[in-house]
């Protein structure tokens, strides 16, 4: 079994030091751990480009204006350089690939966030790399050239929620992202914010390419996400995100993802 390491409190204020290593000796660098549900990383950016693989946990990421889930089994990619924040929701294992910036480019690799299923492959690739005291040898590298390449051959998961720049847009966002359940209708919410409904149809449209409709529909699964993994029933999601019913939520939840919310729920492997 690879290293784990659980770590500490201060993780939920400062990120790691692997994505600011820029040598050259190696191309990845692996980790294994944990985090505890509640775990907020303050915002960075670093020169690595990163790899988070998810298991038994949720995990939500925000850069810039997007957010995009990785739930249990599926993985991230984040670009070096790109601002981000990781927070959870629930405890969770993770997996880490640090990519050096001469290596993050090579063709197939993700030049923007990316979401994606992992593969079996990858995870024991991950795990066996984190198992090497030292990660510059022949056979490391050997392993991180199959990592990179099973990375890039990895199809993308709708998990991303666009987000948008317009402060009228931006605050409206915010309100439901605090609110996922939020029954009353973009009119009374436009109202109350200062702005028309009109104004923010259009800003949908034009910044997330997106209706209010489908957006909102797409906010509530990547919710929902997190309470399959709390081990919340799908009655219990249904009220809590403003719902007619449980079959109106798994209905929405199969047209999201084109698969049940049992397919979430997690399971050994």
């Amino acid at each position: 079994m690879p290293k784990h390491v659980e770590f500490p409190p201060e993780f939920s204020r400062t990120p790691t030091r692997d994505g600011y290593d820029l040598s050259s000796r190696r191309p990845v660098i692996a980790r294994c751990g944990t985090l505890g549900a509640g775990v907020a990383v303050a915002p960075h950016a670093h020169p690595r480009a990163q790899l988070i693989l998810c298991l038994d946990g949720v995990l939500r990421l925000r850069a810039g204006d997007d957010v995009w889930m990785v739930p249990h089994k599926h993985a991230i990619w984040i670009p070096g350089g790109l601002g981000h924040q990781l927070t959870t929701q629930t405890s969770l294992q993770v997996r880490h690939l640090y990519v050096a910036p001469r290596y993050a480019g090579r063709a197939g690799l993700p030049q923007a966030c990316t979401v994606f299923r992992g593969s079996p492959l990858l995870r024991g690739i991950v795990e066996r790399l984190a198992e090497e005291a030292d990660q510059t040898g022949a056979a490391a590298r050997r392993l991180a050239w199959v990592a990179l390449d099973e990375i890039a051959r990895l199809p993308p998961a709708a998990l991303h929620l666009p987000g948008g720049r317009d402060g009228r847009l931006a605050a409206t966002m915010a309100h439901f992202l605090r609110h996922p359940g939020e029954r009353r209708n973009l009119s009374e919410v436009a109202r109350d914010l200062g702005t028309s409904e009109r104004t923010l149809e259009r800003l949908f449209a034009t910044e997330t390419g997106m209706t209010f409709r489908d957006w909102r529909a797409k906010l509530r699964c990547m919710v929902a996400l997190e309470g399959i993994e709390r081990g919340e029933t799908s009655a219990a999601l249904a009220d809590r995100l403003g719902y007619s019913s449980p079959s109106a939520f798994t209905a929405a939840f199969r047209r999201e993802f084109d698969a049940p919310p049992s397919a979430f729920r997690l399971a050994p492997g």
